[in-house]
C-alpha cells in the first residue's frame, strides 16, 4: 500500500513501504532537424538535454534514480534512434545503465517537429525530509544559465553531475535546486517561500537572474559562507543573493 501523494517543488512523491518514491517530468520540443524545429541540431541533443533535466531534478534532492521513460513524439528511424542515443549517453554520465530507460515512439503519423516527454522515477530510503534552510544562507549559482545555441555550443560553463555529488556531501550546503526555464530569480523566490524566508537578490551579480536556465544549465545552491569558500576554487560559483 502506498501513502498519500504530495509535492515538493516540481516533484511528485508518495510514501511506500520502506521509503518514498519520487517522480520528475519534463518536455522538450522543437529541438532537432525536422522542418518545424526552432533549434536546428541533431535529435541526439534533444535526448541529452531531456535526460539531463529529470536526472538533475532527482539528484539535486538526493534521490536514487531507478528508471527513466521517454515518450518520443517522432518516428524511430532516424529521429527516435538519435534521441535514445542521447538519453543513453547522458545516463552514463550520471552513472546509470541504458537498461534503466524505456519508452515509445510515434509510428502512426508523420511528424514535422521533434519532441519528447520524459519521466524519471527515484527513491529515498525512509521518509523524505525536506531540506532546512535559514536566514543568512547564501544563494549561489553553480554554473551559469544558458539555453538554446549557448547551451548547445558550450558558450557558458554549466553545472555537472560531479558538482552535484560534491555539494550534496557537504552538510553546509543546505539545498540544491535545478534551474530551468523560470530562471534563477524565480527559483530563489520559490525556494525562499518554501522555507518561510525572503530571497534578497544581487542584481549586480554579473548574471541575468531572469534568464532561462534551459536544460538545467545551472543549479541554485543554498549554502553557508564557509561552504562557498571551500568550493569556490573547484567550480564556477557566483553569489546571487541571500535569505533573510
Amino acid at each position: 500500500m502506498t501513502g498519500h501523494v504530495f509535492r515538493y517543488r516540481d516533484l511528485c512523491m508518495t510514501p511506500v513501504p520502506g521509503g518514498t518514491v519520487v517522480l520528475a517530468a519534463d518536455s522538450c520540443a522543437s529541438t532537432g532537424e525536422k522542418p518545424n524545429d526552432t533549434l536546428k541540431c541533431p535529435p541526439y541533443h534533444c535526448g541529452r538535454v531531456s535526460a539531463r533535466v529529470v536526472l538533475f531534478e532527482l539528484l539535486c534532492v538526493g534521490a536514487d534514480v531507478l528508471m527513466l521513460a521517454d515518450g518520443v513524439c517522432s518516428e524511430m528511424d532516424p529521429t527516435g534512434r538519435g534521441i535514445i542515443e542521447g538519453f543513453h549517453d547522458e545516463m552514463k554520465l550520471a552513472g546509470l545503465s541504458p537498461e534503466q530507460l524505456t519508452g515509445s515512439t510515434e509510428e502512426n503519423f508523420n511528424t514535422s517537429m521533434t519532441g519528447v516527454g520524459t519521466a524519471a522515477v527515484g527513491y529515498f530510503p525512509g521518509n523524505f525530509e525536506p531540506p532546512v534552510c535559514g536566514a543568512d544562507d547564501l544563494l549561489v549559482s553553480v554554473g551559469k544559465p544558458a539555453v538554446g545555441p549557448a547551451f548547445l555550443h558550450h558558450d557558458a560553463p554549466i553545472a555537472t553531475y560531479d558538482m552535484i555529488k560534491t555539494l550534496s556531501k557537504d552538510p553546509d550546503v543546505h539545498e540544491l535546486v535545478s534551474v530551468g526555464s523560470h530562471g534563477i530569480a524565480w527559483e530563489a523566490k520559490n525556494t525562499a517561500a518554501l522555507h518561510h524566508l525572503t530571497a534578497e537578490l544581487d542584481e549586480n551579480s554579473g548574471l541575468d537572474l531572469n534568464q532561462s536556465g534551459g536544460p538545467s544549465s545551472c543549479i541554485l545552491a543554498v549554502m553557508t559562507d564557509s561552504a562557498f569558500v571551500r568550493h569556490k576554487d573547484q567550480m564556477i560559483l557566483t553569489p546571487v543573493g541571500h535569505f533573510v
